[in-house]
């Protein structure tokens, strides 16, 4: 059921986004309006509501006679959404660097102890979730809506794709976590370059996993 001040279209909707996002519904999966009203226990008419929305994000796809299928994430999408990554955060690291204050790195440090206790569990979407939200601090701290904005609409879809990058070598998790000590260093350093190489070479290292 949803939380008090969620609306029953919300709640369908983030409860089946959570579940595409999270490797629960794979790219291919049927979801059949039935069944998710059975699942979710709610009627047909928020479910709808929640797949139309999911289909303008491009997370689901309505086949004729069929229904809504999970869109598979193809590897240009994926190469795309790393090029906006790359574009955005090395912009942000470069402003960022020796600029911030002390509770935007104790935001950071905490991220930071969660993602390996996560690692230690090998707990892979645990880990991804805080992966995006390493990465979102970020680009938060440029206090700019408009890449907040640009950001956030790439994140379900770039959630998707790292964690298949996890799912192929768990031991990345942990160097995955160095890399972002080695940024979170850097960004309170007064060297804007080295943010910005370690940040390329982080979201380029992905990237050739991925190829």
């Amino acid at each position: 059921m949803p939380e008090i001040g969620t609306t029953l279209r919300d709640a369908a909707f983030r409860q089946i986004k959570e579940r595409i996002v999270q490797g629960e519904w794979g790219g291919g999966t049927f979801l059949s309006e039935r069944r998710l009203s059975e699942t979710l226990q709610m009627s047909k008419t928020p479910i709808r509501s929640a797949l139309d929305r999911l289909e303008m994000m491009g997370l689901v796809k309505l086949m004729p006679s069929q229904g809504f299928v999970v869109q598979e994430i193809s590897l240009k999408k994926i190469m795309d959404i790393y090029e906006l990554r790359l574009s955005l955060e090395t912009f942000a690291v470069g402003r960022l660097t020796g600029r911030m204050d002390r509770a935007f790195f104790g935001r950071l440090d905490e991220n930071l102890d969660k993602q390996a206790e996560a690692a230690e569990r090998e707990d892979i979407v645990g880990y991804v979730e805080l992966d995006r939200q390493f990465h979102e601090a970020i680009i938060a701290g440029l206090a700019n809506e408009e890449y907040a904005d640009a950001m956030s609409r790439i994140q379900d879809k770039f959630l998707m794709a790292v964690r298949t990058t996890f799912y192929k070598n768990k031991s990345r998790l942990w160097g995955s976590l160095a890399e972002h000590r080695r940024i979170r260093d850097a960004l309170a350093g007064d060297d804007p370059s080295l943010s910005e190489r370690l940040i390329r070479d982080h979201i380029e290292f992905v990237k050739q996993i991925m190829l």
